[in-house]
Order: structure tokens, then C-alpha cells, then sequence
């Protein structure tokens, strides 16, 4: 039997917690928030990609963003222009019923970090949220390091 063991992850500032940003229909965030309840993070729901520019004009840094890829052509590339105002970006997972390589290779060269299946095992979230986790503190430690 494999077993995997998933380590916390830790960042500095605030709580110490991690923050993800997870856009899903409200039936759906009960799920998500016991999936990664393990890995004590804190998560803030939206049910509507439009939401964000509420909860960024806060200043809250989150580290990932889960969004989904079926919104309206509109809807994406305002949430991608709010995303991009903040500083520091979070990593961004999409999620799909179904992962093709035109959308794969579509959110890589916007800058996205991944594409994960709908629905996800907890194993295969919790993976992916903290490989963004991991992306997002080395992408922040090696700015620091060039000021």
C-alpha cells in the first residue's frame, strides 16, 4: 500500500497560513474546503470570477488562485487583468472536466501554473495546490533575493 504524506506548507507574514483563492459554483466549495482542510490553509470561496475584485482590493496576498476554465470569454480575461494588478501574482490552477492539450498549453502561455480534472481526488488537489504553493514562494524568494 503507498502512502503519500503531504508536508504543510509555511509562509511568512499574516497567520503563517497560505492563501488560496478558489472561484467555484457554491455546491462545490464544501468539497474543496474539506480537501485541503489538511494542509491548513486559509481559503477564501467565490462563486463568480467577478468576486475577485472585491477580495484583491482588500490587499490580501494570496499565493494561488483556483479558476475555472468554463467561464465566459469576457468573464476569463477580466479575472486574468485583476490577477495580474496584484503583486505578487499567485500561481493560477484552472480546472476542467477535462484537460486537452489546447487548454493546457493555453493556460501555460497566459502564465497559469496548471490544469487539474474535475472531479479531483483529494490527494491530486492537495499535490497540486502545494507544487503552486512551493512555484509561487520561489518565485517570490528569488525577487526578493534581485532587490
Amino acid at each position: 500500500m503507498l502512502v503519500a504524506r503531504l508536508r504543510k506548507p509555511t509562509v511568512k507574514g499574516g497567520d503563517g497560513r497560505a492563501r488560496v483563492l478558489a472561484v467555484l459554483p457554491e455546491q462545490m466549495q464544501p468539497a474543496l474546503l474539506r480537501q485541503l482542510a489538511p494542509l491548513n490553509l486559509t481559503v477564501v470561496c467565490a462563486t463568480r470570477a467577478l468576486e475577485i475584485a472585491r477580495l484583491i482590493s482588500q490587499g490580501a496576498v494570496f499565493h494561488v488562485a483556483i479558476l475555472p476554465a468554463a467561464s465566459s470569454h469576457a468573464e476569463w480575461w477580466a479575472v486574468w487583468g485583476e490577477l495580474c494588478l496584484i503583486d505578487p501574482r499567485p500561481e493560477i490552477l484552472v480546472y476542467a472536466q477535462a484537460a486537452s492539450f489546447q487548454l493546457w498549453t493555453g493556460v501555460l502561455d497566459m502564465g497559469g501554473f496548471d490544469v487539474i480534472v474535475h472531479p479531483f481526488s483529494d490527494l491530486e488537489i492537495q499535490r497540486a495546490v502545494l507544487r503552486a504553493i512551493d512555484c509561487f514562494k520561489g518565485r517570490r524568494g528569488s525577487n526578493q533575493a534581485g532587490e
